[in-house]
């Protein structure tokens, strides 16, 4: 524990009243822009398969349906990997 808290200071301590806000700043919005990232791909592949709906009322919306579940499972699994990795790099172990 004290390694990870000792990397926010930076390579000199000198710069730690610099690099410890930086860096806090940085790991608390991390995930602030994974879900908005995530929000902003969800809420765009919803207003494509809308526009498709109101052009082509048969056939298309059904394939762009399928297309944005596909997309959505993928955004949520790449989510949770993103997540994992800046939930569990920092703790990792040098080799």
């Amino acid at each position: 524990m004290l390694r990870y808290l000792k990397q926010f200071a930076g390579p000199m301590p000198l710069l730690a009243p610099l690099m410890i806000p930086i860096e806090l700043i940085s790991h608390l919005g991390r995930p602030l822009s994974l879900s908005v990232r995530l929000f902003a791909n969800m809420f765009a592949g919803e207003q494509v398969t809308l526009i498709f709906i109101g052009l082509v009322p048969l056939v298309v919306p059904v394939a762009f349906m399928g297309l944005h579940i596909f997309v959505g499972l993928l955004q949520a699994y790449v989510f949770a990997l993103l997540h994992h990795d800046v939930r569990w790099r920092p703790v990792s172990h040098e080799h």
